[in-house]
């Protein structure tokens, strides 16, 4: 990154957030089109701007400093910036990449962002939206023939949903790239049976020039965490509503800003994050979920402890799964 690009986006990341704070997004669009206008390339704008922006606002959101409806007008603000950004840029002749999210992965951005450097390199690559199911895209595999999948993942509790998906990818052979902040650590993309994982848009490029033309089905997970995973998967619904039980909330009906809303909401999340940790042998998943929760409640006026009396109800859930009991432990 080169002073003169340092300068620009300096220069126009306070403007681009009060636009963002704003829930303007024609402002935003003006911002954009002045940092363009001003020697800004797409991909500096999207890294010193727009995901340094998105970053402020989930830590706003995290500090209980912003609203839900607040954290979800800024984002639209961007996803609405960087989509335009996208249909500008021209597709390349080269073979198609398809980006996709998580199962339930609502989180679009980091995809949303990806594809968009992607176009900027002047490559064929289609965001395929949050949320794409296997089915949607084995069909777009079958009826388009990609040269990759990319899989993006921005929450630990999508890590069982994004595994179906590899394994459904895999099965037509196609290689499938992983990446997002669910992946803090190396063993989760390997043991989830990815073909390669990329940190960074950049280290995507990198990554997409070595991959295979043809890889094998996933390979079968049978270390025992892997059975518990998915006998905590099919019982989810039950375990999230006997432990919203034991923890007894009372009255939730509350504004949902409100801790015990937030507890209660996230308390699927984290199920979810053992069934994760279970599947990717990797107990952090649950150190990390923990300490992400207890600052959240923490930062609404909650008692921390809180979390921690949800940890016993799950382990008393969870009571006949030595592997969940140990990691839960941990």
């Amino acid at each position: 990154m080169s002073t003169l690009t340092d300068e620009v986006g300096a220069a126009h990341r306070e403007d681009y957030w009060a636009a963002v704070s704003a829930a303007d997004t024609d402002a935003a669009h003006a911002v954009a089109a002045r940092a363009l206008e001003a020697g800004l390339g797409v991909e500096d704008f999207l890294e010193q701007v727009v995901v340094e922006a998105q970053r402020r606002v989930g830590e706003r959101w995290a500090a209980n400093d912003w609203s839900v409806a607040q954290e979800h007008a800024a984002t639209a603000v961007s996803e609405a910036v960087v989509r335009r950004l996208a249909d500008t840029l021209h597709v390349g002749p080269g073979p198609l990449l398809l980006v996709a999210c998580a199962e339930r992965e609502w989180h679009a951005m980091p995809a949303l962002v990806l594809t968009t450097v992607l176009r900027a390199r002047g490559l064929d690559a289609v965001h395929t939206g949050a949320s794409t199911s296997r089915d949607e895209l084995v069909s777009t595999i079958l009826d388009r023939g990609p040269r990759a999948v990319l899989l993006s993942a921005s929450l630990s509790s999508s890590l069982p949903r994004l595994r179906r998906q590899v394994e459904a990818v895999r099965g037509t052979g196609t290689p499938v790239v992983v990446g997002g902040r669910a992946f803090t650590d190396a063993r989760r993309w390997r043991t989830l049976g990815a073909t390669a994982y990329a940190e960074s848009p950049a280290r995507a490029l990198e990554v997409l020039a070595e991959l295979p033309r043809h890889v094998g089905a996933a390979p079968a997970l049978h270390h025992p965490g892997a059975a518990e995973a998915r006998a905590v998967q099919a019982g989810a619904d039950r375990i999230v509503g006997d432990v919203l039980a034991a923890l007894d909330l009372g009255n939730l009906a509350l504004p949902p800003d409100d801790w015990r809303v937030v507890l209660a909401t996230h308390t699927s999340h984290v199920v979810d994050s053992v069934a994760s940790a279970l599947l990717c042998d990797d107990p952090t998943v649950l150190s990390e979920a923990r300490a992400w929760l207890r600052d959240v409640v923490a930062g609404r006026g909650g008692d921390p402890a809180a979390v921690d009396r949800l940890w016993d109800a799950l382990a008393h859930e969870l009571r006949d799964f030595p592997v969940a009991l140990t990691m839960l432990a941990g």
